[in-house]
């Protein structure tokens, strides 16, 4: 058995960037992961492309084909534009595999069968051998407790179609909607609906017959096996267990819809693996565990904003979009505006979590602490000392730029008006 500091479960983008995280701070880590996903595709912006170089996955990025122009018709009539890289789920796995292969870094390859609570911590089975470990960290998708939006479905089917422009598509029928990729040697085709509304096997039928732009492309041949996976927004319910940690669609799954899927799991990734240092060298795993379920419920809110706000855009073409979109904007609902306090809070400083005093407003109802480095809090006392912009940068150790940037966040917050206090 192999003992370790942290057993990341699952080797997608955010169970790999954790684990290079952890290892890059000194722990010791073992990725046990199973058999990577065939045969789908899926878009990637700018920045999570952008994401990916960040977090030193070159190799994944490089299997990604593109900018390829996007292209489709939203809502009543609006055009959609833009570009984005295609992802081969497949290519993309290998490349965050290799990128697993580093010091302080061991590879089961096999799923976890079993994760158990142990005198050590966590005993993990798997076919490839067993793990002690200290903490888990669980990025195996999506599963557990949840709350979640309505049940989706996303189908995909490859096709022998070959073209002369390479490019993506987007647009809507009755009971979904359509994404297809043509890097100019196949086209890849998903459909997103309702599981339930409608027999699956016959959706490709009846797109087409509203979305012109499928019809020569579905008379060809198809390539390889079709593939279904969940498309519903879920927002995994946090565990009572300071040792075992979730990542990725484990924690926060986002409908395809608002594009932003592997991004928001980069993100977490940063926060999770905060987190679980903060823990190994002994920090508190209760404000640690509220800084990471505070972040996973404000990224939920947000996404969700953004796919009812699509599906609101269609709701004239019947039931599907119209209570999609509802349901959507139930779950969305923002919390009571904050009233304008200082509280003291977890926050993320040099890669740790740590109680600090933040400034609670209406627009940072999580609490900031920083701009361009200036501490909030103790500029405010100075503000309100009387202490102008040069005096209160020497005190501060910070640039007058930085003073005056950080002051003029003070100012659009409203954070000038008296406050309460909840320290």
């Amino acid at each position: 058995m192999r003992a370790a500091d942290v057993a990341v479960l699952g080797a997608g983008p955010a169970g790999v960037a954790v684990a290079r995280r952890l290892a890059a701070q000194g722990a010791s880590v073992v990725v046990v992961s199973g058999a990577p996903p065939a045969g789908a595709r899926e878009g990637y912006s700018a920045r999570t492309r952008a994401r990916l170089l960040a977090e030193g996955l070159d190799e994944a990025v490089a299997t990604l084909v593109g900018p390829l122009a996007r292209s489709g018709v939203w809502g009543e009539g609006r055009a959609v534009a833009g570009a984005e890289w295609l992802a081969d789920r497949a290519a993309v796995a290998a490349a965050l595999w290799r990128a697993t292969a580093l010091p302080r870094i061991a590879r089961l390859e096999g799923p976890a069968t079993r994760v158990a609570r142990a005198t050590h911590g966590f005993a993990i089975d798997s076919p490839a051998g067993g793990v002690a470990a200290r903490l888990v960290v669980d990025a195996r998708g999506r599963r557990g407790p949840q709350s979640r939006g309505p049940l989706l479905l996303a189908l995909g089917q490859r096709f022998q179609f070959r073209s002369r422009a390479p490019r993506t598509f987007i647009g809507p029928w009755s009971r979904g909607w359509c994404w297809l990729a043509d890097d100019g040697e196949s086209v890849y085709v998903q459909l997103a609906g309702r599981a339930g509304d409608a027999a699956p096997r016959a959706w490709f039928a009846d797109a087409a017959r509203e979305i012109p732009a499928l019809r020569p492309i579905l008379a060809a041949p198809r390539a390889g096996p079709a593939t279904a996976r969940p498309a519903h927004a879920r927002l995994g319910r946090a565990g009572t267990d300071p040792g075992l940690w979730r990542v990725g669609d484990a924690a926060l799954a986002l409908d395809p819809l608002s594009g932003q899927g592997v991004f928001e799991a980069l993100r977490g990734a940063v926060a999770v693996a905060a987190a679980v240092v903060t823990v190994l060298e002994g920090g508190d795993a209760g404000s640690a565990a509220r800084f990471v379920a505070a972040r996973h419920r404000e990224s939920w809110r947000a996404t969700l904003a953004t796919a009812g706000g699509f599906y609101a855009e269609n709701g004239q073409r019947g039931r599907f979009w119209s209570e999609t979109a509802a349901a959507y904007a139930r779950l969305a609902e923002p919390a009571a505006p904050e009233a304008t306090r200082i509280e003291r809070r977890p926050v993320l400083e040099d890669g740790r979590i740590r109680e600090r005093e933040v400034l609670v407003t209406r627009s940072a109802p999580r609490g900031a602490w920083v701009v361009d480095g200036v501490p909030l809090v103790p500029l405010l006392a100075l503000v309100r000392d009387g202490a102008a912009i040069p005096d209160a940068a020497a005190r501060l150790d910070r640039s007058p730029a930085a003073v005056a940037a950080a002051l003029e966040w003070l100012k659009g917050a409203g954070a000038l008006a008296p406050l309460s206090s909840g320290v």
